[in-house]
């Protein structure tokens, strides 16, 4: 299970968002001022526990939970449908979650693109 890295709020919410949050965590935790041991010649004891837990979640996270990528009627991307999301009845899905686990064509995704951007 995917932990909350920051105060989910009404609109700051959901599986994408834990994920997203795990991600910029990976991408920032190598900037922090003790992350590496000098005497121990090594990443420190607490960033490799941390980096053992984020590893744990992100093996354990299931894309399946997240949902189709729509395109809401206010103009916004979202993929996590259900997950603090709402939507009404002119919000169309864009790419279907079959499609974005199992890959297509760069031409294919761009003219799916090209298409909602008209």
């Amino acid at each position: 299970m995917l932990k909350d890295r920051k105060k989910p709020t009404e609109h700051r919410q959901g599986k994408l968002v834990k994920l997203l949050d795990l991600v910029q965590r990976f991408s920032e935790i190598y900037h922090d001022d003790d992350y590496y041991d000098i005497e121990r010649e090594q990443i420190s004891k607490e960033h490799q526990d941390e980096l053992d837990d984020m590893m744990r979640e992100l093996r354990a996270f299931d894309i399946t939970e997240i949902g189709d990528l729509y395109l809401t009627s206010g103009g916004r991307v979202v993929l996590d449908k259900g997950y603090g999301e709402y939507f009404n009845d002119s919000d169309k899905v864009i790419f279907t979650l079959d499609e974005l686990t199992r890959g297509m064509k760069c031409e294919q995704f761009k003219n799916i693109v090209n298409k909602e951007i008209e």
